[in-house]
């Protein structure tokens, strides 16, 4: 069993008989069971060490002193009235103690001394009605003891306002409800002795009751004590919203009031029951005014709270600019202001619209964290602010895309301008210097509604991506027709995947530079629409990148050239080539893919070549390279080969070749195309020295010319490809072409 709840079983039995034995409050065994409490109350502060210390100390050092006071009375009965006296100082120590936590949970503030002030004015009037005033009523009732029972009402009364104040703050928990309920049950014993000895006609005030009751209050403090989770009372709850007004309760107290007056005046009717109504009369003019400050303030709070509740419904929680929402319903008034103005005879100019995208921001938030990110784009933000005029409408549209409406249309290039040369100095986010570039989408016009400004500002947007970055580019309609097209292209790329139709696999061969055999092949997908236009993979393999249907497509590929493949291999000893997308080697699974692919086609692992570009390497993360070089590894191990496409293209392809398991390294056109120059003669040369070196297979792509073949002769690349040699042509079309040249070797 708990330890805590050991000892509360233990101590409520204990109790129960002391309360039994001694029901007058003191005795040597009621000390025993206090003096216990005590003991278990400071072991259990030592053990868990609550914070704030001092709240707790108090608590326990208010039930240390009603445990001494008993022991006197015990001690030396003369001595008990006199005595009682002691009990006084637990009031201080525990009012005290409760004040400090409920700062503690929740700062003090105007409005909580109001509620405080409420409360304490409502139960001054119970009090008054029910117990001082019959009291000081009594006849023979000499004035120490009338000013001793009124002493402890009062602080009855100042310790239960500080209780509420704690119950109401504190987070639940076992270890909370036992510390309110233990000076709960101080309260109500000291209320119900206050109660007895008003109404009381002489006799012992003490019953068996109350006597309990003071022990429950130490038993039930010592299992707080002992308690782990007194570690928690002391944190502040997540919300502290005052603005919670207890309107029912305020109305209960403002009819109480009245009410009290009223029954004061019954009780107390005849000659000089005027005189009784002075202090309810006090109570209760001191009540309405309270009551009117508070809700007065809880009027402005609520006011106050609404205009937050709908700053944030109409602004970015983390800028503070528009949100999107905001941004449209402000853009369709200007165009609807645009409307009227055209409907009246007086057109204006148009509206002018930028949509900003940070470029590279997702690497920021993947490498660095959201936090960096978010301290990114408040600078951002900030650069923004300062670009944008007076009555210009900034907003974030979500993410790293914002929005700002021009006022005026002029300058309006320029502005994108400044965005995008404001946007590329270096952030310093945590330490490091951070480098990003901005696109901006530009559109001015007279739109229909908002979609089409917005869509037109993302078209323009597209194209400043597409163009390379960093820069603006104005909306065209030439762009909306490209977007149109785009989207055509898309679903019929979607067709005809799901259909299994409009796609073949044309191969370009790759013949030895010296003899012009052909010794390999490289596989290049075709693809004709349904109304039979043929599309360049340009155009399509793009759209087959952006709809996610790349991975499908390569699949086919690499399932149609092994099948193709295998008599070649068997009847001419070539290997056939096949491109991967990036997309292909962030699978998983992909090794598996492949490995099944050659498996169902019967094509040996030596005769494939998977080809990749460079590109897709550059834009990995570190981590998906990793994974990648870890994929092809295991691919290489079964015989199969990796090329590196279009090397050169001035990416850090070195550190690739380094680190990757590569076999053969494919040389851009950039470079062959001019190699029979001198200076690119060197070049080209250093680099089929550099692939040798590491006993790297080159191979010259693009080869168009006499001139090209010839250099590249001279500089013993090896294998090479290109039209001068072979168009890319169908099976049946290679099949014939690797038939002759068997032909012409045999003879």
């Amino acid at each position: 069993m708990r330890i805590w709840l050991w000892f509360l079983t233990c101590a409520a039995v204990a109790s129960a008989v002391a309360a039994a034995v001694n029901p007058n409050g003191y005795g040597v065994f009621w000390v025993a069971v206090q003096a216990a409490c005590v003991v278990a109350a400071v072991v259990g502060l030592r053990r868990n060490r609550p914070g704030p210390a001092a709240v707790y100390w108090l608590l326990v050092a208010g039930v240390g002193v009603s445990t001494a006071t008993a022991a006197v009375q015990t001690a030396v009965p003369g001595l008990s009235q006199n005595a009682e006296a002691g009990y006084m100082l637990a009031y201080p120590l525990t009012g005290i103690a409760l004040w400090r936590l409920a700062r503690q949970l929740r700062p003090w503030s105007s409005t909580r001394l109001l509620d405080a002030a409420i409360a304490v004015i409502g139960m001054a009037q119970l009090a008054w009605a029910f117990v001082l005033n019959p009291l000081l009523s009594r006849a023979g009732l000499d004035q120490p003891t009338a000013a001793g029972v009124t002493a402890v009402a009062v602080c009855d009364l100042l310790v239960v306002s500080m209780l509420l104040r704690v119950a109401f703050a504190v987070r639940p928990g076992v270890a909370a409800g036992l510390l309110v309920a233990s000076t709960a049950a101080m309260v109500l014993s000291d209320a119900s002795y206050v109660i007895m000895y008003a109404w009381g006609r002489g006799g012992t005030v003490v019953s068996s009751a109350t006597s309990a009751g003071w022990l429950m209050w130490s038993f039930l403090l010592a299992a707080a004590c002992l308690h782990p989770g007194i570690r928690d009372i002391g944190e502040r709850p997540r919300t502290t919203d005052e603005s919670a007004t207890p309107i029912a309760a305020f109305i209960a107290l403002a009819m109480l009031g009245p009410a009290v007056l009223i029954a004061d005046i019954g009780i107390h009717r005849g000659a000089g029951s005027w005189a009784h109504a002075v202090v309810p009369t006090a109570l209760t003019a001191a009540l309405m005014v309270t009551m009117v400050l508070r809700l007065g303030r809880a009027l402005r709070e609520r006011t106050s709270l609404q205009r937050e509740l709908t700053f944030r419904a109409q602004h970015d929680v983390l800028t503070g600019l528009a949100n999107r929402e905001e941004f449209r319903v402000r853009l369709q008034a200007d165009i609807d202001a645009l409307a009227a103005s055209a409907a009246g005879g007086h057109p204006a100019p148009g509206i002018g619209l930028l949509i900003v995208d940070l470029d590279g921001f997702k690497d920021v938030n993947d490498t660095l964290g959201h936090p960096a990110g978010d301290e990114l784009l408040l600078q951002a933000t900030a650069r923004l602010h300062g670009i944008a005029g007076p009555g210009d409408l900034l907003a974030r549209l979500g993410g790293d895309e914002f929005a700002l409406v021009a006022a005026h249309l002029d300058g309006l290039d320029g502005l994108a301008a400044q965005c995008v040369a404001a946007l590329a100095v270096p952030y310093l986010v945590d330490g490091r210097e951070l480098r990003l570039t901005a696109s901006v989408g530009v559109y001015s016009g007279a739109p229909a509604s908002t979609g089409e400004a917005l869509q037109s500002a993302d078209l323009a947007l597209y194209a400043a991506k597409e163009a390379g970055r960093n820069r603006a580019e104005r909306y065209d309609p030439r762009l909306r027709a490209a977007h149109v097209a785009h989207a055509v292209l898309a679903d019929q790329l979607r067709a005809s995947v799901d259909a299994e139709s409009g796609f073949a696999v044309h191969y370009q061969p790759v013949v030895d530079i010296h003899t012009g055999s052909v010794r390999a092949v490289e596989a290049l997908l075709r693809y004709t629409t349904p109304d039979g236009a043929a599309v360049s993979p340009a155009r399509f393999v793009p759209v087959a990148e952006e709809t996610g249907l790349i991975g499908r497509l390569g699949a086919w590929v690499l399932e149609r050239a092994c099948t193709d493949a295998r008599a070649w291999h068997a009847s001419h000893g070539i290997s056939v080539t096949v491109n991967v997308s990036g997309r292909q080697l962030r699978n998983p699974q992909f090794a598996d893919d492949v490995l099944a692919t050659l498996k169902r086609t019967g094509l040996p692992g030596a005769a494939l070549v998977l080809e990749i570009t460079e590109t897709v390497l550059v834009t990995a993360t570190v981590e998906e390279t990793e994974a990648v070089s870890r994929r092809l590894a295991r691919l290489r191990a079964h015989g199969i080969r990796i090329a590196i496409d279009d090397f050169g293209t001035g990416y850090s392809s070195l550190a690739y070749l380094r680190t990757l398991p590569i076999d053969v390294l494919k040389i851009d056109r950039s470079f062959v195309s001019r190699v029979a120059e001198r200076q690119e003669k060197a070049l080209f040369r250093a680099v089929v020295e550099l692939a040798r070196s590491m006993h790297l297979q080159p191979v010259a792509e693009g080869v168009e010319t006499e001139e090209q073949a010839a250099a590249l002769r001279e500089l013993d690349c090896g294998y090479a490809q290109g039209f001068l040699f072979a168009r890319p042509m169908p099976a049946d079309a290679l099949r014939t072409l690797l038939s002759a040249q068997l032909s012409t070797v045999a003879s």
